[in-house]
Formats: C-alpha cells, sequence, structure tokens
C-alpha cells in the first residue's frame, strides 16, 4: 500500500489537542464543583479555544494537503490564541464595548468570534472536500486495480 504522505511527528500534532483538552476539562470540571469563573476568565478563555480550534482544524488540512510544518503549527497555535486574548484585552481597555448595564461585552471579542468562526468554518469546509476527494480516490484505484488483470 503506497502511503504518499509525510512523516509527521504525532506529538507535535498532539500537543495543542492536548492543550485544548485539558482546557475543556478544567473548565468543566470546576464548573460542576462549584467553583466560581470569572466573566472575564471566560471572555479570553473562549476566544483563546476558538483561535485554538482554528489553528487544529488548519494544521489538519495543512497535513491533507502535505503542506504541514509543525514549527508554523505549533508557534500558530500559541500566537493566534494569545493575539486572539490580546485584542479582546486591548478592545476592552480602550473602552470599546457594546450591549447595556453588566451585559456588556467587547467589540473585539465580537470580531474574533466572527474572524475565527469563519475561519473554522472554512477548514471544515475545505477538509470536507479533501476527505470526500480522498474516498472518491480510494474507490477509483481500487476499481481500477479490480479491473486491471481482466484487460490484460
Amino acid at each position: 500500500m503506497d502511503n504518499s504522505r509525510p512523516s509527521v511527528n504525532f506529538a507535535v500534532f498532539l500537543l495543542p489537542l492536548i492543550a485544548l483538552g485539558l482546557g475543556f476539562a478544567s473548565i468543566w470540571l470546576t464548573s460542576g464543583a462549584g467553583i466560581p469563573i470569572s466573566e472575564t476568565l471566560a471572555r479570553y478563555s473562549a476566544v483563546a479555544v476558538l483561535a485554538g480550534l482554528d489553528t487544529v482544524l488548519g494544521g489538519l488540512r495543512a497535513w491533507m494537503t502535505d503542506t504541514f510544518d509543525d514549527a508554523i503549527f505549533i508557534s500558530g497555535f500559541f500566537l493566534n490564541a494569545l493575539l486572539a486574548v490580546g485584542l479582546v484585552l486591548l478592545g476592552e481597555r480602550l473602552g470599546l464595548e457594546t450591549g447595556f448595564g453588566d451585559s456588556r461585552i467587547s467589540v473585539m471579542m465580537v470580531g474574533a468570534v466572527v474572524v475565527f468562526s469563519g475561519r473554522i468554518l472554512n477548514n471544515l469546509a475545505a477538509l470536507r472536500r479533501l476527505i470526500i476527494d480522498h474516498f472518491r480516490g480510494r474507490r477509483l484505484r481500487s476499481e481500477v486495480s479490480l479491473e486491471a488483470p481482466a484487460t490484460r
């Protein structure tokens, strides 16, 4: 069986996934234990999780198109999350907020959620197409290999 994909160190690929999993687990465990989580932490972590998820899906897409680079993946994971949190913090410090009373949120947070959600949906659409093309190609290769002995 011919596997044309380059060898990828899966420990590098799993590090961001483990970080996302630990983040979800810590939030789930602390919310179930009755430990209060500040609204500010929830705002920043929500945007950081979206940025991390965008990077993980982008990494999967790059891996499926044979353009994966572990240094770009790891640096993108952490820098995207830090940049997203930094933009939300900057928006709050500049007073770029919308809403009424205590339910005011940062406009930069809304912008980050819209941008990262769009990128996530684009990556999912590309991954879906790549997976469908992969399975169509596998099916075509198997049909050709079944017909090849009969034509000789």
